[in-house]
């Protein structure tokens, strides 16, 4: 066996990564990052425009990558994608559970995603459970049948700081004060509840497969900056101790870090990329 230096702590070489999730916004910066540092990323996701961008991508720069067009919430069609990844690499090494419905999703669509909790409709609570936790959970599932054989693998899950703390309902909210309008959107309930029940599930898995040779922790990112209005962003940013949103880019380190040797001791752990937010 080889031994743990410094040299190799981070080192991912060759390693099958599979990416749920894996052309959405921060799931591309983990696919095209692991690409980068010489791991396989599998791309697994339900958006082909997303997915089709993704690839034309790693085909110019040359980056290595396998992508999947999947309902990740369809237990049968994943379990097919997984098979044919055993059949072609022989192993699975990590799993990063990026899938989520993400505001945009949320923006995007004709529903009210953002309507009071005293109004909300109760098929959208179920589809934003669904979109959050369900997907993560057939994943899980899937994968770590495969990892089991091998008594190895390291599975990381993407939380969100509002899974720790509860969304500053303000930030949303017009203020006349500084001539802030408010905005369309805000975290609906059934989002912190799932991210809540993502970090849960981290926990319970990590204790469940501790003697099995897999790890399990999640990331639990602070908001991420992609062009949101600027008053929002300001009043954001106040309530962060770094005073600014996070850059796509700044979750990459918490990612390898999780997916190589340099955390083989590490298994249960929520690590929270927030610029401080969750401190205050």
């Amino acid at each position: 066996k080889m031994k743990q230096t410094s040299k190799n702590f981070f080192n991912l070489k060759n390693k099958i990564i599979i990416i749920t999730g894996g052309s959405g916004f921060l799931g591309s910066e983990f696919s095209s990052t692991l690409s980068d540092v010489g791991a396989i990323p599998i791309i697994l996701d339900k958006n082909n425009a997303s997915l089709e961008l993704l690839k034309k991508n790693f085909i110019k720069k040359k980056q290595r990558g396998l992508f999947f067009l999947v309902d990740l919430n369809n237990e049968t069609k994943v379990n097919v994608v997984i098979n044919s990844i055993i059949k072609k690499y022989r192993k699975i090494d990590c799993l990063i559970n990026a899938a989520g419905l993400t505001g945009e999703d949320m923006l995007k669509t004709d529903s009210n995603f953002f309507e009071k909790f005293e109004n909300y409709d109760f098929k959208l609570w179920q589809k934003s459970l669904n979109g959050n936790l369900s997907s993560t959970f057939i994943l899980t599932k899937s994968v770590a049948k495969h990892m089991l054989k091998r008594k190895k693998g390291s599975i990381i899950n993407i939380a969100s700081d509002v899974g720790i703390i509860s969304p500053d309902h303000r930030i949303y909210e017009a203020n006349k004060k500084i001539n802030y309008k408010g905005v369309n959107f805000n975290t609906p309930l059934s989002y912190s509840v799932a991210k809540s029940g993502i970090i849960s599930m981290t926990r319970y898995l990590a204790t469940y497969w501790a003697k099995k040779g897999i790890r399990v922790n999640c990331v639990s990112p602070a908001g991420v900056y992609k062009k949101h209005n600027k008053k929002f962003v300001k009043q954001l940013s106040e309530r962060i101790p770094l005073g600014r949103m996070a850059k796509p880019e700044e979750l990459n380190g918490a990612i390898i870090y999780l997916c190589s040797n340099a955390s083989s001791y590490v298994t249960g752990h929520n690590l929270v990329v927030d610029g401080g937010r969750t401190i205050w």
